[in-house]
């Protein structure tokens, strides 16, 4: 299965400037792997809830919902990681 294939490919030179996550999921004796650039978490959250709702793959709405959970906290993570304290060395 193609993950984002509703939204048309970023030029180049922006994908490799951008960071790349990774979401594990283990289950059934599958691995699932998803990886997406920063910035595309709401295009991510919708392919992981597309798949919950195949018949073809299975994922389900609680799978959907922990692995919509953590591209939640990576991203408020990162943002707190990345705002100006004020403070002067």
């Amino acid at each position: 299965m193609k993950l984002g294939s509703a939204h048309p490919p970023r030029p180049m030179n922006e994908i490799t400037t951008m960071e790349t996550r990774t979401l594990m999921l283990a289950k059934g004796g599958h691995h699932y792997i998803f990886r997406y650039l920063a910035g595309m978490e709401d295009e991510i959250v919708e392919e992981i809830m597309r798949l919950a709702e195949s018949r073809a793959c299975d994922l389900d709405w609680l799978d959907a919902a922990t692995l919509s959970f953590q591209v939640a906290q990576y991203a408020a993570d990162c943002h707190e990681t990345s705002i100006p304290t004020g403070r002067k060395n």
